[in-house]
């Protein structure tokens, strides 16, 4: 049984090798991996409730979600969009170049932008970096790279 999976998979793994292949992750796979990391928390800011949006025409994702800041007890809602990294170490796709788009606070409405600059060195720094899929084993560690289509990401190896 084992000669027989290796007869069906080294063919396959060779031929991958030699040849620049692509797969497409669904949104819905990276959206239930994506989900997995929150709450995030740093200091006493908490960013929760992802959204995501892929934006095919400028190769980006939107993350849209609730904040809370502990002290003050006030939450609100941000936008951010993100461009996509390859973290070859540890084979993740992770959140980079991160710019926040909005946000507001509840019974205030959208922020002033001193007020919302303070506040995105904070959500900024809790989701750059975050990791929205991990490549497994098998796929190896090389990718030449990534495209965001309108309903899923395309990795080009």
């Amino acid at each position: 049984m084992l000669k027989r999976i290796i007869f069906i998979i080294l063919p396959l793994y060779v031929f991958m090798l030699a040849h620049a292949f692509s797969i497409g992750i669904p949104k819905g796979v990276i959206d239930t991996f994506l989900n997995k990391k929150f709450p995030m928390e740093k200091y006493t800011i908490t960013i929760d409730h992802p959204i995501t949006q892929f934006k095919k025409e400028i190769e980006k994702i939107e993350l849209c979600g609730n904040w809370s800041e502990k002290l003050t007890r006030t939450s609100g809602e941000f936008c951010v969009d993100a461009q996509l990294r390859w973290n070859k170490s540890n084979g993740d796709i992770e959140l980079s170049k991160i710019n926040l788009l909005k946000i507001n606070a509840k019974g205030l409405g959208e922020l002033p932008r001193s007020i919302g600059q303070s506040l995105n060195a904070t959500v900024l720094s809790l989701l750059d970096g975050t990791c929205v899929y991990h490549m497994t084993e098998f796929m190896g560690k090389h990718l030449e790279s990534i495209h965001v289509e309108e309903t899923s990401l395309s990795f080009k190896f």
